[in-house]
């Protein structure tokens, strides 16, 4: 089974012109994180690849992340930039894009709406709201293109 985790960016305020991670922002990734690390020891999951948008509060998200579960597992991973994670990137190209480019369980850092439109993508017809800092878990059907809801946490 090859899980997709779909995570939106953690709160992300203007700051000088631009969004970028609040401190907020960066307790609600943590928080994740932590939920992240023991859902993949509870399930004897290990993380593949970390793929992100090159959005700057995506890539921030992306680090504190990474900062975070390097401290509670004992591996390394692939991590990537790619710009069909943008938030206005079209699902019907970032789904297949995401299947065929990527190996194993795979984390997607994007934006809103294209978190809820690669859930939707995915799950048929099921609709999700990410609120900042969520990941939804997926696993992959490879004889339908689709997918199972798993899993989906939100930040307290």
């Amino acid at each position: 089974m090859r899980h997709i985790f779909i995570m939106r960016h953690g709160d992300a305020p203007y700051i000088n012109g631009e969004r970028q991670i609040s401190d907020m922002g960066h307790q609600q990734i943590k928080q994740m994180t932590r939920w992240f690390a023991e859902y993949l020891l509870k399930h004897e999951l290990r993380l593949d690849t970390l793929l992100g948008s090159p959005i700057l509060r995506a890539q921030q998200t992306a680090d504190t992340f990474e900062e975070a579960l390097s401290s509670l597992v004992d591996y390394r991973w692939q991590r990537q930039t790619e710009s069909l994670l943008s938030s206005d990137s079209n699902p019907d190209m970032t789904i297949p894009y995401v299947e065929e480019a990527t190996e194993g369980n795979t984390v997607l850092i994007s934006h809103m709406p294209l978190v809820s439109h690669l859930w939707a993508g995915w799950i048929k017809g099921e609709s999700q709201y990410f609120p900042t800092a969520a990941i939804g878990n997926l696993v992959l059907d490879s004889s339908n293109h689709g997918a199972r809801k798993v899993a989906f946490q939100a930040p307290e």
